[in-house]
């Protein structure tokens, strides 16, 4: 992890209408450094993630990506700075987003075909060596509905990764897939990781956050509550409520004293 910072969020306030999706929010996220960003359903996690390659607006705050200041509200950035944000930052999202009538290859040669313009034949070479990347090189003539949920999460990976990407964000990559298909999607990310890819990654899955991440960040009640080195965070938690959310999802059985204990106000503070 270098010290430069790629991206800058800063007292990031988003709503849907009158409802807050989550308010002041402020992150740096430094180049190869892998953040996971944790915490109960409707926390604003994916949206948040969302913001960073203007997929959604936000409402307050400042936003840099990559040197690109996003702007507040509806106003878009102009095409050539959302088109450079979106080259240079690939996403991943819960549902894999193949093309059902194009092949596996198909799928990821497509973008930089169309977008790059980088040559075919360049592109097929360099879209097999990803495929190999993600253990699918042999299925590369497959079309997705004869391939598993987990083969389909790895090449939409894969067709992200054909863009050159310097920033890649996942929003809960393994939520749609079987318990026995995580693992593969899993072993992929952590392969970036290791290469010195620079990951945002929202997930639920904490053993792989504790081990791969060098920050975890949680959110709750609309802000984030806690934010740290991996380890610190999800071992040691300071606060009541990111406390009550670990024991909660860690060890779900004993949960329930210590959720009384934070909602009656003696669980410490945010």
């Amino acid at each position: 992890m270098s010290n430069e910072v790629v991206v800058s969020i800063r007292n990031l306030t988003k709503r849907f209408g009158k409802t807050v999706v989550f308010e002041d929010v402020s992150l740096d996220v430094h180049r190869s450094e892998v953040v996971a960003i944790v915490g109960p359903s409707g926390a604003g996690k994916s949206t948040l993630i969302r913001c960073v390659n203007r997929l959604h607006p936000f409402d307050e705050g400042s936003l840099q990506v990559l040197n690109h200041q996003l702007n507040k509200g509806s106003q878009f950035p102009s095409k050539q700075v959302l088109n450079d944000i979106r080259t240079r930052v690939g996403m991943v999202f819960q549902t894999f987003n193949l093309f059902p009538h194009l092949s596996v290859l198909e799928n990821v040669i497509l973008a930089p075909i169309e977008v790059k313009k980088v040559p075919r034949k360049q592109a097929i070479q360099q879209a097999m060596e990803l495929l190999d990347m993600v253990g699918l090189s042999e299925h590369a003539n497959k079309y997705p509905k004869r391939m598993s949920g987990g083969q389909q999460q790895r090449v939409a990976i894969a067709r992200a990764l054909a863009m050159e990407p310097e920033i890649m964000l996942f929003d809960e990559p393994t939520s749609m897939l079987d318990p026995e298909l995580v693992g593969e999607v899993l072993d992929a990310i952590q392969r970036l990781a290791k290469d010195g890819m620079t990951l945002m990654l929202v997930t639920h899955e904490m053993q792989f956050a504790k081990e791969v991440a060098d920050t975890v960040v949680i959110m709750a009640d609309h802000r984030i509550i806690e934010k740290g080195p991996s380890r610190e965070v999800l071992e040691n938690p300071r606060t009541g409520r990111a406390q009550a959310f670990l024991k909660r999802v860690l060890n779900p059985v004993h949960a329930t004293e210590l959720e009384r204990e934070v909602a009656v106000g003696h669980g410490g503070g945010r």
